[in-house]
């Protein structure tokens, strides 16, 4: 066998050698070259969450307190008035209805009521009234007459009643004018107006300066009478000269008002 062949079978053994002793090795290369280097899993980084704030709660409303029932009160006989003084401390609303004649009763005396006394009043506490209408009274004619009997005459009627002097030729004390006038119903505890006669009232004159003779004509002439006469001592003017009167001249007053003066007391 020459050379040639000898050198070539060499090399072919080798060659196969090579092959089965490194072939895997190589492969494995190939593929790690072919792949590259294998994905390093990255872990997500951790999402933080914002803190969580408390839900704000509406405050706790109370439970609405049902009243207990209670049984409603007498008031027939009572007058509305004081009823409802006596409702308002139970919290109970007196609803009146209506009114109608009871000669024999108290104007405003409640004479019905719905619920009846005793029924147990629940969430709503009203009670319905039925009174007693005033009595109406008729006003007479009262002009002329004298006040004295004009107050009678009212009072009987439960009337009342003011005065208006006014100045007049007339006696005193006389009824002049009415109102309301004669005929016309009121109710009891109406005011009439009665204008009664009164004398004029006299303007004082004048007595200061006078003496104490001439100044008493002059008063008692103007309808007024002289009361106390005090003296006092003074040096320019003689006896029972007046200083001053009381009151004083031009005031407005009534028929036979005492007029007091001041004069000069003997030396």
């Amino acid at each position: 066998m020459n050379d040639t062949v000898k050198m070539f079978l060499i090399s072919l053994i080798t060659a196969v050698l090579v092959q089965v002793l490194l072939g895997p090795q190589i492969q494995r290369m190939q593929q790690q070259q072919h792949q590259g280097a294998a994905p390093v899993a990255v872990a997500p980084a951790p999402v933080q969450s914002a803190p969580t704030q408390p839900t704000p709660q509406a405050p706790a409303q109370p439970a609405p307190q049902v009243e207990a029932a209670i049984p409603a009160p007498e008031f027939v006989g009572t007058t509305i008035k004081d009823a409802r003084k006596i409702a308002v401390s139970q919290s109970i609303i007196i609803i009146q209805d209506g009114d109608r004649e009871a000669p024999d009763k108290t104007p405003g005396e409640i004479l019905e009521q719905n619920p009846t006394a005793g029924t147990m009043l629940t969430s709503t506490r009203e009670i319905r009234v039925i009174v007693a209408r005033a009595r109406e009274a008729k006003v007479p004619n009262l002009v002329g007459k004298p006040i004295a009997e004009a107050k009678s005459t009212l009072a009987g009627l439960g009337v009342e009643f003011t005065e208006v002097p006014k100045d007049s030729s007339k006696t005193p004390g006389t009824i002049l004018s009415q109102k309301p006038a004669a005929g016309v119903k009121v109710q009891p505890g109406t005011s009439v107006e009665l204008t009664i006669a009164a004398l004029p009232l006299i303007e004082v004159p004048a007595v200061t300066g006078k003496y104490l003779n001439k100044a008493k004509t002059v008063l008692k002439d103007s309808g007024l009478d002289v009361g106390d006469v005090k003296r006092v001592e003074h040096e320019e003017h003689g006896e029972n000269y007046v200083l001053k009167q009381d009151p004083a001249a031009g005031a407005k007053v009534p028929f036979g008002t005492t007029i007091t003066l001041t004069v000069v007391a003997p030396n």
